[in-house]
Order: structure tokens, then sequence, then C-alpha cells
């Protein structure tokens, strides 16, 4: 097996470590911030770059920078005389000069073992999302055999409670790999995560039904350029079909690329039934009479106050009235440190599995559904979907939530929360929230669960293989 030494070991090269593992020996990983010589990450050492030439003249390998901005690493490395650099680009390897892909080892083709052994779905994503990761459940739960394909980050990190379900886990290490595989392989039905979207545009002419699951709308709060916008026409408009998380999300995507309603199907981010709380904890509040509120999920680690995941000033109103806020997050670790150290009420508890945590959150009052909403990004919200609402009163917490259209309506629908408004009295509303009871097994009562789902789901299925097979 050839060598090679991995440039930076931040996010991106611990990704590609994942990938690169399966073909080379990595000997090394070399990276510019000299606090990280010396030590290990995935029991490999780190070394300062200029000792890159001893561990090049004693084997021929291959150096791979894994970095966001690669053009000043590799100035480095080329004055070093340093050969054999690639670049790593959205999940693939490229030679620097010309963008020209590296070459790895063909995928074997994926074959039925026999010809009525029912559907066979490949999931297609960068790192299977948690949606991704639920629909591909229930359609398995349904008799489907599912498979995974990964560009970026392989789930066996990222979500490993996931992983057992699929047949078998595929990385990709080049378009064209992911455009033959796809085109030579017999699966029924191609489900591709919006993330990234190109994939239903680059797959839509392998003759495969090809479903685009769209998690969101990025026209919709994002500057995008002409290519950008002209990429999330083609993924909508040649997706076989195309899934939406709300109704809001389908018509606008109607009214802007003319999509066919009959096309698209509507599926929210409801949990699965599989994360039903099997323990409840005592509540904080029975412990130290204090109130206790709860936020999981995504948090910008950056000083972008425009990003509606930007929570730093919502919070310190919030603690400033006299309440706790937990946070779990798989966000950057020292960023969710800083934001504890700004108030003693701040607590950041980490990151857990979804199972995990349908137990965890019984232990809080309130959650928290308020975001840093704002004119960029009041479309996107209107039309979002409620899935941390409904994971959240899983755990029979009642929810507080902003000036979001889709969540008022929900809370109102079910009873189960009400706004907070940041310009009143912040503690005294949270406290009447908390009083409000959630009763149990809701979700499964009023079908807010994404296994309630799982018959539109495979009609939808059906209606685009046949729709392909009549389009040839």
């Amino acid at each position: 097996m050839k060598k090679c030494i991995i440039f930076g070991c931040g996010k991106n090269g611990r990704a590609a470590f994942e990938k690169l593992k399966l073909f080379y020996d990595i000997e090394c990983w070399a990276d510019n911030d000299e606090t990280k010589w010396g030590s290990w990450v995935k029991e490999v050492p780190v070394i300062e770059p200029e000792r890159i030439q001893e561990y090049a003249q004693n084997d021929e390998l291959d150096i791979f920078i894994c970095m966001y901005d690669y053009q000043e690493a590799y100035k480095q490395l080329k004055a070093m005389g340093i050969q054999n650099v690639y670049v790593w680009k959205g999940g693939f390897f490229y030679k620097p000069e010309g963008l020209f892909p590296l070459e790895f080892p063909r995928l074997n083709y994926h074959k039925k073992t026999q010809k009525n052994e029912g559907l066979h779905v490949l999931f297609v994503s960068n790192a299977a999302a948690i949606r991704d990761n639920k629909i591909a459940s229930v359609v398995k739960k349904a008799g489907v055999k599912v498979y995974l394909a990964f560009i970026e980050e392989d789930p066996r990190i990222a979500s490993p409670e996931f992983v057992d379900m699929y047949e078998e886990i595929y990385p990709i290490m080049s378009i064209r790999e992911l455009y033959d595989f796809v085109k030579n392989s017999e699966f029924d039905i191609v489900h591709c995560s919006s993330e990234p979207e190109y994939t239903a545009a680059v797959l839509k002419n392998t003759d495969k039904p090809i479903i685009l699951d769209c998690h969101d709308l990025r026209s919709s709060y994002q500057k995008m350029n002409h290519d950008k916008l002209t990429l999330e026409f083609l993924s909508h408009r040649g997706a076989t079909g195309v899934i939406y998380p709300t109704e809001g999300l389908r018509e606008e995507t109607i009214r802007k690329y003319d999509i066919n309603r009959e096309d698209t199907l509507v599926i929210e981010n409801y949990p699965s039934s599989d994360l039903c709380v099997l323990e409840k904890k005592e509540k904080l509040s029975c412990i130290d009479g204090e109130l206790h509120a709860v936020y999981e999920g995504g948090i910008i680690s950056n000083n972008n106050t425009e990003c509606n995941k930007y929570f730093q000033d919502i919070w310190l109103k919030i603690v400033n009235a006299g309440v706790h806020v937990h946070f779990y997050s798989q966000a950057d670790v020292k960023y969710c440190r800083y934001l504890e150290s700004l108030h003693p009420y701040l607590h950041y508890e980490g990151n857990m599995s979804s199972k995990e945590l349908a137990s965890e959150l019984t232990k809080y009052d309130v959650g928290l559904c308020v975001f840093n909403n704002n004119p960029k990004h009041q479309l996107y919200a209107d039309n979002s979907s409620p899935l941390k609402l409904c994971e959240y009163i899983n755990s029979q917490i009642p929810v507080a939530v902003g000036n979001v259209n889709s969540h008022i309506t929900f809370l109102r629908k079910y009873r189960c929360g009400d706004c907070l408004d940041l310009e009143k009295d912040i503690k005294r509303q949270l406290c009447t929230i908390a009083n409000i009871k959630i009763p149990e097994n809701i979700l499964e009562k009023n079908k807010l669960t994404i296994d309630s789902k799982i018959e539109q789901i495979l009609e939808f299925y059906d209606r685009a293989i046949k729709k392909k097979r009549g389009a040839k």
C-alpha cells in the first residue's frame, strides 16, 4: 500500500483521513499550527511541515493538502521541492494544477443476486444527515434494502448509531466515479440529499430514477451567484421527483422553478418513533428551585450576527433574566466553551446521539426554539419544518419559539408551547410556558413521526420508477 501525509489536521483533514486510509498507509499529519506538533490525531503523529522532506527522502509518498484555502500550503510545499501534491475540494482529491481528479481503484458495481429481490435504494449524501438516516430507517423497516454513498464525511464517524441499517457504505472518490457507479449498478432508486445539491443534477442522465430530498432551499436565505442558482434549478427540475420538508417550501419552489406538483411530495422533519423516551430524568428545577431551558442543535461558530443560528445575544438576554440555558451541539467545541464562559448560567453539555438526547431532555423545563431571525432569513424560517419542536415535546417539555409563523401555528395546533418576546419579562414568560403539560405519546397519537409517512414515501418511489420507465 502506498504511503501519504495529510497536510492539515482540522475538520477537512480528519474527513479526508477516513477516505484515504482505505488506500494509503498514513505516515503522519503536517500542520502549520505549532501547538499541534508532537501530538497525535487518530493515532497518527503531527509534525511540522519542514519535516515532510525527511519522509519524502525515505519513501515515495503523496501529500494531501486538506484545508479550505490550500494555495498558501501548496506554495509552501513547492518551495521545499515536494512532488506528488494533491488538494481536497468538497470531498474529492485533485492535482492543484488544473484540478485534475486523482484516480483511485474503482468501486465494484452493485448487482442484485435475484431478479425479484425487492427495492434497492441508494442514499447519496455529503455525510448522511439526521433526515437522510431517518428516511432510510423507515424505508428499511418496510422491507427495502438501503445503501449509502458518502462524498465527504464517513457516517461511521459522524452518525455511528445509524450505520448498521445500511447494507453497504461506499466512499465516493470523484464525480466521475459517482456517475459511473450509479449508472452501472442495479439500484432501483437513487435518493439524493440536497447536501450537496449537485448530485441530483449529475445523476439525472444515469437512467435511474433520481429523488432529490430538499433539506432547504438555499436561494431563500443565501446570496447565490448565477452558477449556484442554475445548479439549484437543474437539481430541482432534473430530478425524477423532489421531496420537500414543508408545504411552504414546495410552493416557493413550484413558483420559482415551475416544478410539476405531481412530481413532488412533502415529508416533514418529524423524528423517528425509535426515539421514544426510555427513561425520564429528575427535573433540575426540582433540585435547585431554578428555571432551566435547553437548546439542542447547530450553532454558528463565528461572529456572523446575521445568521439565524447566532444565539449569543439571545441567550445572554435569557440568562441575564435569571434563567439557566443548557445547550447540546455538534458545533465547534472551542466556540461552545467560549459561549459557556460568558455567564455562569450558560452550560455547554456536549453532543449526544438522538436516542440518548431524548431521555436527557426530560430534565429541563422548556425547550428553546428562538432563532436570530431577520428579514434575510424570514422566508426560510416561516417555511421551516418543526423537527426541533417535535424532539422537545417527544421528551415532554413545552417549547418557547420566536416570531416564526410555522412554529407558532404548530404550537397553537398541538398546545405545546408559546411565543417568547425578548423585549418583555423573559423569566415570567418562560415560567408560564414551563407549566404547560405535554401528553405522553403526543407524536404517535398525532402522526408526527417519520414512520407515519412510509406509505407516502413508497408510493412516491413507485411513481418515480414508473415515470422513468415511461420516459425510456
